[in-house]
């Protein structure tokens, strides 16, 4: 760490009073409880909780006028670990693996958008800084006390490690979800997550039992909604952790087989993002603790846990039971091109399952709208098992075509009868064609035969029709 030198703070000079003044402000960022289930309010809103959001402006106002105030050396760590705490929950949140991450904003019920830039300020003072004395203040005196009333019952809380079994005996997982105090703190996902993403690679080992706990808490969760935040977590976690540490613990084959669970939550709203990013951080962690050296050879353990997540996790878990639920089914095609590329050709063993799955989504249903979505994911999928599995290509080119033909007709009817003219339809169905242009393209240079036998039968069938698929044919 670089050398700090003592110098003459020049920043004004910070009344007494400013420091009790900022305690009684953050208590007044206490996220009421209420908050902890929101489906109740959309449908029973509360007047007084309406007016509590609305103060939350002017409460965050105040803290980073305060904070802005106190020179860099004038608020203890405790004090600043009680700012990032509190503030953190109002901070913004982006799906795909938690805070400013990536294009799509989520707030929460509590946060008001204006409050949500409040709490981005205050968090980029400097103030405020994530250093590692920070972060291990917010773990040690915000989240351990909260956490530590409902102890993992498959953990030792004190060390970080996998138990060989439940601390409790048999119903110690009931006696767990029965006495949840940290789901009183609405928003504390988000501090888990801040503390994570700002925790070195080489810090990990002795912060372990403080970030272990509060981590599968989340994630073996009951509830979809925590479960997410879980996995969001544990996707930060793994861009940084040593792979010896997860293994040596046992946390490695704790946290594969809390993220499998997440797969079978196929009834809540969060489902589809739960999926998804489930399977990725599961492709991550599989990854990380099975890396090998340059030049070396992938062990066996790696195709093997590859092929239970895409085997089991996906088509058996998911794709069994989610045939009236696409949006389940489209979170895996979003997952499945990462994974399929890491299997390699290793993906060819599970083309019986996967080509039917693809093609029926290709399909138009008759009386159901085409979701073009959907499609252009099945398609990128596709795209993958070209690029991964050329060499059993050719014996699925009728599959394929057959599939592609009929999604392409389906467009063409759609746009003679200008039907489904919604905002954004005509560029989804351009680009549902031009993946269906692509995909053939592919299938041509892999598969030559098609040149000289399959497309020539488009085009005699009629030539309008399927002119602008088969480019190559007229070139």
């Amino acid at each position: 760490m670089p050398m700090i030198e003592e110098v003459e703070d020049d920043s004004p000079m910070v009344k007494q009073e400013d420091e009790p003044e900022l305690e009684h402000l953050l208590k007044q960022l206490t996220i009421p409880p209420e908050y902890s289930r929101p489906e109740y309010l959309s449908e029973n809103p509360l007047p007084a909780l309406e007016t509590w959001k609305r103060k939350t402006i002017a409460v965050l106002e105040d803290i980073q006028r305060i904070v802005k105030l106190q020179g860099t050396r004038a608020l203890d760590t405790e004090a600043r670990a009680d700012v990032v705490f509190a503030v953190v929950p109002f901070a913004p949140v982006r799906s795909g693996s938690g805070l400013e991450r990536d294009s799509t904003p989520l707030r929460e019920e509590w946060v008001e958008e204006r409050a949500g830039t409040l709490a981005r300020g205050i968090l980029a003072l400097p103030q405020t800084s994530p250093s590692l004395d920070l972060v291990r203040e917010v773990l040690t005196h915000n989240l351990k006390p909260i956490f530590k009333e409902s102890p993992h019952p498959n953990l030792n809380t004190e060390t970080g490690r996998k138990l060989g079994g439940y601390a409790g005996g048999p119903m110690a997982m009931q006696d767990y979800y029965e006495e949840q105090v940290w789901k009183e703190y609405p928003g504390i996902g988000k501090v888990v997550l801040w503390c994570v993403r700002h925790i070195p690679e080489d810090a990990y080992e002795n912060m372990w039992h403080l970030i272990i706990p509060p981590v599968m808490t989340l994630l073996d969760d009951y509830e979809a909604k925590h479960k997410l935040q879980g996995v969001y977590v544990v996707q930060e976690m793994l861009q940084n952790v040593p792979k010896d540490l997860l293994k040596r613990t046992g946390i490695a084959g704790l946290v594969q087989q809390s993220l499998r669970t997440c797969l079978s939550h196929l009834q809540s709203p969060e489902t589809a993002e739960l999926i998804k990013n489930a399977i990725a951080a599961s492709l991550s962690l599989i990854l990380l603790t099975t890396s090998i050296g340059p030049g070396s050879k992938a062990p066996a353990e790696r195709f093997d846990e590859l092929s239970s997540l895409l085997g089991q996790g996906i088509i058996n878990d998911i794709w069994l039971y989610a045939e009236d639920k696409p949006g389940a089914i489209h979170a895996t095609f979003e997952a499945l091109p990462p994974l399929l590329t890491a299997l390699d050709v290793g993906s060819v063993r599970f083309l019986k399952s996967l080509m039917p799955q693809l093609a029926h989504s290709l399909i138009p249903q008759p009386l159901l709208p085409a979701d073009r979505d959907l499609q252009i994911s099945a398609l990128l999928v596709l795209k993958t098992i070209l690029a991964v599995c050329s060499p059993r290509i050719p014996f699925w080119k009728e599959t394929i075509l057959d599939a592609v033909g009929r999604c392409w007709v389906g467009i063409q009817d759609e746009e003679r009868k200008g039907s489904n003219k919604l905002p954004g339809d005509e560029k989804l169905r351009k680009d549902v064609k031009e993946q269906l242009q692509s995909i053939c393209v592919e299938l041509a240079r892999i598969c030559p035969s098609v040149i000289k036998n399959e497309y020539p039968r488009f085009i005699k069938a009629d030539k309008d029709l399927f002119q602008n698929l088969l480019p190559q044919i007229n070139a």
